[in-house]
C-alpha cells in the first residue's frame, strides 16, 4: 500500500504538472513509469540557460517546503530588459499585509509630490479668546513639536486672559480605524491631529531583586493616560514577556503593563494606543501653553473659524512621512497618507475610500490591471486587501520610470542587513546592502516586495508573497531570504 500511495501520488503530482499548475518542480528524484528522474535535470533537460536554472532552484524550495498546503504568488522583473526572470502564480490574489504600503507611497509621491508640506497649524479667533490647534495628518508631530509651537505663539498671547483650546480634525473624517481592521488589534488610532505616533511609549525596567514590581515610567509625560503596572521582576534565567496595551475598545485610557522581566536585564520599550490622540496632543499643547505661563481653560473640537489668524506652523514634508511609512512599516503614517491622498482628491474630509480610490486611479494611470484589486486600507493591516505579485511589480517597475521618484522611493525602503524592518535579516549573503524591499508580516502572511541588483549589476523589481500556512512565518521569512541570494546571485551569462 505505501508504494501504491507513493506510485499514485507521482502519478497525480505530473498531471498537475502538465495542466500548469502551480507545482512546477520536485524537491528530490520522481519516480513515474519505471523510470527515476533527478527533478534538476527534468527542468534543466529543456533549456540550459542562468534562466532555467532560476526558474528549478526556485520551485524545488517551493514544492520542498511549502506546497501543496500553503499559497504563494512570485514575480521577478528585469527593469533593464524588461523581460520576465521568474514568475509562480504571478495573478493569484493574496493578502499582502504591509507590503500594501507600497502602493500608498507610490500614489503619496507620485499625486502629492515630495515637497508637498503636511503643516499642523495654531490660530487664534478674531475674538481673540479661543485657540485652534489643526492638525492636517503630520502623523510624526511629537511632544518636543507641540512645545516649540507654544514658545512660538505664548508671545503673541495675552497673559491676563485665560483662553479656552480647540482641536480641528477638519482634514480628516471622523474614522479611528480601517476598513476591515480586527478588533483585538492594538493598533494606534488614526486622527488628522496625532502625536507620539498616537502612542504611549512605555519603558519596563526590572526591579531590584526577584519578584519585585517592574519599573515602569512613559512617554509623553501627562495627565491624558494612567498605568497600572502588574509586572514583576523575574529570575534573570526566564526569558522577558512584558506586555503593554490599552484594553480593546475601553476608551479610559488605563494602560495596563503586565508580564515578567528578567532581572538585571535591559529595559524594554512597549507602545500603547490611546483612544482619540488628537485630544492627548491638545492635553500636551495645553500644558506646553501653561509652561510659558498662559491660562488655558476648558478644552474642545471644533474647526477653525474663517477669520483667525495664524499664529505659527508646523510642516513636515511627504517625502518624510513615506519614508517613515516605509523604513519603520508604521501603520498610522500610510494611513494618514491615504487620507491625504483622499483630501487632496476630493476636497471633503480625507478617508480612506477616497484615498483608496485616488490610489486605484494613480495605478490605472500607470496601465496597471487594478480590476481584482482590492484596496481597503493604505497600511495593509486589513485582511480584506487582495493583490497579486505581479500588480506589485508592476508598481515597483512604474517608479522605477520616474528617476526623481524612485530615488526618494528606493531609499525609503528597509535595506537589507543594515536598516529598518530588514535590519536583521540576509547579513553575510549578497542581498546584504544591495536588496532594498518592503515587509509585510501578519498571522499566516508573509511577504517582501523590492529591488534587487543581479551579480552582473541587473536591476531586478520582485515580490514574494507566501499566505496560508500554520504557526511562525519564520520559514516563509528564510524562504524569502533564500529567494533574494538566488537573485542577488543571477547572472544570465556563465
Amino acid at each position: 500500500m505505501p508504494h501504491l500511495r507513493k506510485f499514485l501520488g507521482a502519478v497525480f503530482s505530473a498531471l498537475i504538472i502538465a495542466a500548469g499548475s502551480p507545482v512546477t518542480a520536485f524537491a528530490g528524484p520522481t519516480t513515474f513509469a519505471g523510470q527515476t528522474v533527478p527533478a534538476e535535470r527534468a527542468e534543466l533537460g529543456v533549456a540550459g540557460n542562468a534562466t532555467a536554472r532560476l526558474k528549478s532552484e526556485i520551485d524545488a524550495i517551493l514544492a520542498r517546503e511549502f506546497l501543496p498546503v500553503t499559497n504563494a504568488g512570485i514575480k521577478v522583473l528585469s527593469l533593464k530588459e524588461g523581460d520576465t526572470i521568474y514568475e509562480f502564480n504571478p495573478r493569484l490574489l493574496l493578502v499582502p499585509a504591509s507590503t500594501q504600503k507600497l502602493f500608498t507611497a507610490a500614489a503619496a509621491l507620485s499625486l502629492l509630490g515630495p515637497d508637498r508640506e503636511v503643516a499642523t497649524t495654531v490660530a487664534l479667533d478674531a475674538a481673540g479668546g479661543r485657540v485652534y490647534l489643526k492638525g492636517c495628518g503630520d502623523s510624526l508631530l511629537s511632544a518636543a513639536d507641540l512645545a516649540a509651537l507654544a514658545a512660538t505663539v505664548a508671545p503673541r498671547m495675552n497673559r491676563d486672559r485665560e483662553y479656552t483650546l480647540a482641536a480641528d480634525l477638519s482634514c480628516f473624517d471622523d474614522l479611528y480605524r480601517g476598513k476591515g481592521w480586527m478588533w483585538d488589534d492594538d493598533e494606534m488610532l488614526i486622527s488628522p491631529l496625532s502625536v507620539n505616533h498616537n502612542a504611549v511609549s512605555v519603558r519596563v525596567h526590572p526591579g531590584p531583586k526577584e519578584g519585585a514590581p517592574a519599573i515602569v515610567t512613559a512617554e509623553p509625560r501627562t495627565s491624558y493616560y494612567s498605568l497600572e503596572n502588574l509586572a514583576k521582576t523575574g529570575t534573570g534565567k526566564e526569558p522577558s514577556s512584558i506586555q503593554a496595551a490599552r484594553r480593546p475598545g475601553e476608551q479610559d485610557n488605563v494602560i495596563t503593563v503586565t508580564g515578567v522581566i528578567a532581572l538585571g536585564s535591559a529595559p524594554l520599550v512597549k507602545q500603547a494606543s490611546v483612544w482619540r490622540p488628537e485630544l492627548m496632543a491638545l492635553t500636551l499643547f495645553r500644558d506646553a501653553l501653561r509652561a510659558q505661563g498662559m491660562k488655558v481653560g476648558t478644552m474642545t473640537t471644533a474647526a477653525t473659524p474663517a477669520g483667525a489668524a495664524v499664529l505659527a506652523r508646523a510642516p513636515r514634508r511627504v517625502e518624510e512621512l513615506v519614508r517613515f511609512a516605509l523604513k519603520t512599516s508604521d501603520n498610522v503614517t500610510a494611513e494618514s497618507l491615504l487620507k491625504l491622498l483622499g483630501l487632496h482628491a476630493s476636497g471633503q474630509p480625507g478617508s480612506g475610500e477616497a484615498g483608496s480610490a485616488a490610489v486605484r486611479r494613480y495605478l490605472e494611470g500607470e496601465r496597471i490591471a487594478t480590476e481584482n484589486l482590492v484596496l481597503a486600507d493604505g497600511s495593509g493591516l486589513s485582511r480584506y486587501n487582495l493583490t497579486s505579485a505581479e500588480t506589485m511589480t508592476h508598481t515597483l517597475r512604474a517608479m522605477h520610470r520616474d528617476p526623481q521618484l524612485y530615488r526618494i522611493f528606493r531609499e525609503s525602503l528597509p535595506i537589507a542587513g543594515k536598516d529598518g524592518t530588514l535590519k536583521g535579516r540576509m547579513k553575510g549573503s549578497c542581498a546584504e546592502g544591495n536588496l532594498r524591499g518592503k515587509t509585510g508580516n501578519m498571522k499566516g502572511v508573509s511577504a517582501l516586495s523590492g529591488y534587487v541588483n543581479s551579480a552582473d549589476g541587473e536591476p531586478l523589481a520582485f515580490s514574494i508573497i507566501i499566505q496560508n500556512y500554520a504557526g511562525s512565518g519564520w520559514r516563509a521569512r528564510e524562504l524569502q531570504d533564500r529567494i533574494a541570494a538566488l537573485l542577488c546571485g543571477f547572472r544570465r551569462t556563465h
